[in-house]
């Protein structure tokens, strides 16, 4: 056996004189061996066409959870042509701009756990490898409503969606802690000073994140003081004086000048 055509070199096991050799050449592509057998002055030969193909090694990339109905793909090209498939899910797989570029963008007709199939093909020879992608729906948080306080709690009322809730202060003048946790959305939070704050509460499923804020304002209570007790004479007047800091209402109002 000798190779009489293509590039690099080849060699034989067990030897090149066997007929049914083991050819094994450096470079893939096109060779040419030709079979030459001498009998005394007489020689005859003949030649046949290898075609070496380069086995395709698939790699579809990484699968995982996506936030919504839309991804990029990254499989790795090794050799020959790339195609991917949908194998299984609950909608349809649309790829933009096609099926056979390693790196589409896919859209998902439907939320929920699809398996694609990258497949790669050189000439005869084909492998292909899958992975997993989850399409999640983005939740929407609802924190609840803020208010107003004279004191240093407040009862949280968040509604709950489909991922794990969390509180958290995002602005205030002091620390905040829930009970019995953060992760109540009817949570009582109590902070250590008076003030403005806001406090976030943050749903997570698997990748989707989704936050919604409120405002809670802790006011310091009033200090009052109604004055000193008195004893005066049936019909008399006498004048109320009373101390503090904002508005004053004095309850009953009947006999007064002023309540």
């Amino acid at each position: 056996w000798t190779m009489t055509g293509g590039s690099g070199s080849a060699s034989f096991s067990p030897g090149a004189n066997s007929y049914n050799a083991t050819v094994t050449v450096t470079d893939y592509g096109s060779k040419v061996f030709t079979w030459t057998v001498v009998n005394g002055p007489c020689t005859a030969t003949s030649t046949v066409s290898v075609e070496f193909l380069e086995q395709p090694v698939a790699n579809p990339g990484p699968g995982g959870n996506i936030c919504g109905r839309e991804t990029t793909l990254g499989a790795i090209p090794s050799s020959g042509s790339g195609t991917w498939s949908r194998v299984s899910g609950p909608g349809q797989i649309s790829f933009s701009p096609g099926p056979n570029i390693p790196n589409p963008e896919v859209t998902a007709s439907a939320y929920g756990t699809y398996i694609l199939r990258w497949t790669e093909t050189n000439g005869e020879c084909s492998d292909r490898e899958e992975i997993t992608v989850s399409f999640l729906e983005q939740m929407s948080a609802n924190a609840g409503n803020g208010g107003n306080e004279c004191d240093r709690d407040f009862n949280l009322n968040a509604i709950p969606g489909t991922g794990t809730g969390t509180w958290s202060k995002i602005t205030g003048p002091g620390n905040a802690s829930y009970y019995p946790g953060a992760h109540d959305p009817n949570a009582r939070v109590t902070v250590t000073q008076y003030g403005d704050y806001d406090f976030a509460w943050t749903e997570v499923n698997s990748t989707c994140t989704s936050v919604d804020i409120i405002k809670v304002v802790f006011h310091t209570p009033p200090s009052v003081t109604a004055g000193d007790d008195r004893v005066i004479c049936r019909g008399n007047p006498t004048q109320l004086l009373a101390h503090g800091n904002g508005s004053f209402l004095w309850s009953p109002s009947q006999f007064l000048n002023n309540p």
